[in-house]
């Protein structure tokens, strides 16, 4: 199915129902219709349009996709367009492009495929419900709700990606590909999210303003006012996950600098160690007589194991001192 229509009634009588069926001109002001349409397609909007004989819809607009979230006013309903958010399978992010045509008592939401905080908003609301109590305006602020919850989720996402790639650079040496490949794919998601995210503030803030009557005649101001808030909150949160994901940079070259030390330290032992082996084997090589020379037979092997045990005890002194 690509449409699929929800009465909502003050009574408890939700129904799901044929499109068919509806007459829109017998809805009361206790009931409230959600008509969501999962094609973009040009004939099935027409036909949605033509059976809740609502006028001059811009199908041209609503099939160009564009990409930046508008709102527009029309003689019986007002219609906007924003990009909500999904991960993928693959953990990648999607951007989900929906339409929203509201009316008096009516909502039409239109986008390709199924949504998923549709579908979740769906199956929590099985049952009787008082949703007809509501007007178009407040369903509205319900939706647009859950729609700025998908980009907190895609944060949380993000946080938690941010949070294994710190205990990875802390517990073990990425190699710098690793690292630049991974950091690179977060700062790209977050870019995503605040590419996606503020255009939305031209929508929320025109909707929320006191000459925007559908809103403000209704008994939702306070709801978008609310909705106002969440949505700076979003912004916000998006910035500061921008700058959590910078931070691994700095994480990263702290631990570089920490790793290049402790090389350095044993570097430094290495060559005092060989420098000293280097005297004494430059001592021992000297070219005079020395008595200790004449009789000792074993001489070359003596100096050799003292050398040896030289560099033993200077190992195990720099491992207590914990140069290496």
């Amino acid at each position: 199915m690509d449409v699929y229509t929800y009465l909502y009634d003050a009574g408890g009588n939700d129904e799901e129902i044929e499109l068919e069926k509806i007459e829109y001109a017998k809805i009361r002001e206790d009931q409230l219709l959600w008509v969501n349409v999962l094609k973009r397609d040009e004939d099935v909007i027409c036909r949605v349009a033509e059976h809740l004989g609502i006028k001059n819809v811009p199908v041209k607009s609503i099939m160009k996709l564009t990409e930046r979230p508008t709102l527009e006013r029309y003689g019986g309903f007002y219609r906007f367009f924003i990009d909500s958010v999904e991960m993928t399978d693959g953990g990648r992010l999607k951007r989900v492009q929906i339409d929203y045509l509201v009316g008096r008592n009516f909502l039409i939401t239109i986008h390709d495929g199924k949504v998923e905080y549709f579908q979740e908003f769906r199956d929590r609301e099985k049952g009787e419900t008082q949703i007809g109590d509501l007007d178009a305006e407040s369903f509205l602020a319900t939706l647009l709700d859950l729609h700025l919850v998908t980009y907190f989720r895609a944060l949380e996402k993000i946080e938690d990606a941010v949070d294994r790639l710190d205990l990875t650079i802390l517990r073990k040496d990425l190699r710098d590909e690793e690292f630049l490949r991974e950091t690179v794919r977060l700062k790209s998601d977050v870019a995503k999210l605040r590419r996606w995210l503020l255009p939305h503030r031209d929508v929320f803030y025109a909707i929320s303003r006191p000459d925007f009557t559908p809103v403000a005649e209704s008994d939702s101001v306070r709801e978008f006012q609310t909705l106002s808030q969440h949505f700076e909150n979003a912004v916000d949160a998006v910035e500061s996950a921008r700058d959590t994901v910078l931070s691994l940079f700095d994480l990263y070259t702290t631990r570089a600098a920490h790793r290049m030390n402790n090389f350095i330290k044993r570097l430094t032992f290495v060559t005092i160690l060989v420098g000293m082996l280097s005297a004494i084997a430059g001592v021992w090589g000297m070219n005079f007589e020395v008595e200790y020379f004449k009789t000792a037979e074993q001489g070359f092997w003596m100096t050799i194991g003292g050398m040896g045990l030289l560099t033993v005890l200077l190992t195990v002194l720099a491992k207590l001192l914990k140069w290496i």
